[in-house]
């Protein structure tokens, strides 16, 4: 069977090329939640048109990332607390199946990495580079998502995690999260299935509990992991 493809613009790949870049600045919270997005000083700063910039926008807006609002123009998405909540209860979920099947396909390779990261990071809190802290926090989760191999989990774990990175490098308790990541690794290495999938839900739910604390006293965008 003969398919007629479209032909592809030119713009694509630059538009994809803006889109990545826009993606970057929300994640590392350079925009922040409820900042508008002005496409004529994008396209300057990039140095490319208004068109890529204009269909990049559009792209992240159905991603989740950024919001349309009518007669105003295009924000940086703030997620509601109920929105922040929900988050935190399906990622609870997703996070226990995925150690729990980490400890079934683990390797003593695995393991040894897991080791390293979560020293890595005592290394980092207390050298007090938090921010480095969060980024091996992320490697430590992508790892056991990859050791786990469910695609699908994987996946959508991943898109929890956009949608709340710039609430989440607010962190409260470190050193208490470390010894959360410690204890899950430990029961991916025994192989316990249901200790790794207890362990990992809890983890996030006790992220939960630490950011409900938080907005009773601070901001309502200050958050812990």
């Amino acid at each position: 069977m003969t398919f007629a493809a479209r032909p592809i613009e030119r713009t694509a790949s630059l538009a994809v090329r803006v889109y990545a870049e826009i993606e970057r600045m929300i994640l590392a919270g350079d925009m922040q939640p409820g900042s508008r997005i002005k496409e004529a000083v994008l396209a300057e700063q990039m140095a490319v048109s208004r068109a890529p910039v204009r269909e990049a926008t559009r792209a992240l807006v159905e991603a989740g990332l950024l919001v349309f609002v009518p007669a105003r123009g295009v924000f940086v998405r703030e997620m509601s607390n109920r929105e922040i909540a929900e988050n935190y209860d399906v990622r609870s979920l997703l996070t226990g199946l995925m150690c729990a099947q980490a400890a079934e396909r683990r390797t003593a390779a695995d393991v040894a990495k897991l080791k390293r990261l979560i020293a890595d990071m005592d290394i980092a809190i207390a050298a007090g580079r938090i921010a480095n802290y969060y980024e091996i926090n992320l490697e430590l989760h992508q790892l056991i998502g990859r050791i786990a191999d469910h695609s699908c989990a994987h996946r959508v774990y991943n898109d929890l995690i956009r949608e709340t990175h710039s609430l989440r490098r607010s962190l409260s308790s470190p050193g208490q999260t470390n010894l959360e990541h410690r204890s899950i690794v430990e029961a991916i290495e025994c192989g316990d299935a249901e200790l790794a999938r207890r362990r990992g839900s809890e983890h996030v739910l006790n992220g939960k509990a630490r950011w409900k604390a938080s907005i009773e006293t601070t901001a309502p965008t200050a958050a812990a992991i």
